[in-house]
């Protein structure tokens, strides 16, 4: 009997092995763009971001945090979004 159950356990552990592969690698609240992870943009504090930084807004797509602005993927400031770093 204890056999039966430690072959079941296993074939279990195997089963949730294989299943987490299918599992999204990134972190909740968050989108994949050229296989990176980008999390959404909701107002970050100015204090925490870093040159580089890089979110996903809704109205301009892929947004990145560099000297103290927000620039589209063209290199554009975003006007809109400067208001809420200042």
């Amino acid at each position: 009997m204890k056999i039966y159950f430690l072959i079941l356990c296993f074939i279990t552990s195997l089963l949730s092995v294989s299943c987490n592969d299918d599992e999204d690698p990134c972190d909740v609240n968050h989108i994949i763009v050229n296989d990176e992870c980008i999390p959404d943009y909701i107002f970050p504090s100015n204090e925490n971001l870093q040159n580089g930084d890089k979110y996903y807004h809704k109205e301009f797509g892929v947004i990145i945090y560099n000297q103290g602005h927000w620039m589209d993927q063209w290199n554009h400031v975003i006007k809109d979004l400067e208001i809420k770093t200042d």
